[in-house]
């Protein structure tokens, strides 16, 4: 996928998203990938604010952010919403799925 400047708006709107709702689930300690969704959010407000209309450099490291949340037994893939939150409505977990999908969209190979 091409992403241009709407698609870092876009990017960093899921971003918001997935940040807000780590940070309501878990009150107190937030999950280790959570600071990569924080970065790539920031670094993308970054190159907004600087008005820089080359995209490429930025999406090599939002590229390598995202593979870094992902990492093995701490990455974004294993974290259950019920472990911590066992009286949880199931539909969280879907919710934090689609979360997570939408912003994995912007970094499928193609």
């Amino acid at each position: 996928m091409r992403i241009g400047k709407e698609e870092l708006k876009n990017l960093r709107d899921e971003l918001e998203k997935m940040t807000d709702f780590i940070a309501v689930m878990e009150k107190g300690e937030l999950p280790y990938f959570y600071r990569y969704f924080d970065t790539m959010k920031n670094n993308i407000e970054i190159f907004i604010c600087v008005g820089s209309d080359d995209t490429e450099d930025i999406v090599s490291i939002l590229e390598r952010d995202w593979k870094a949340s992902h990492a093995m037994l701490i990455g974004v893939q294993d974290y259950d919403v019920r472990e911590s939150h066992p009286d949880a409505d199931p539909i969280l977990c879907l919710y934090f799925a689609k979360l997570l999908s939408n912003i994995g969209r912007y970094f499928v190979q193609t």
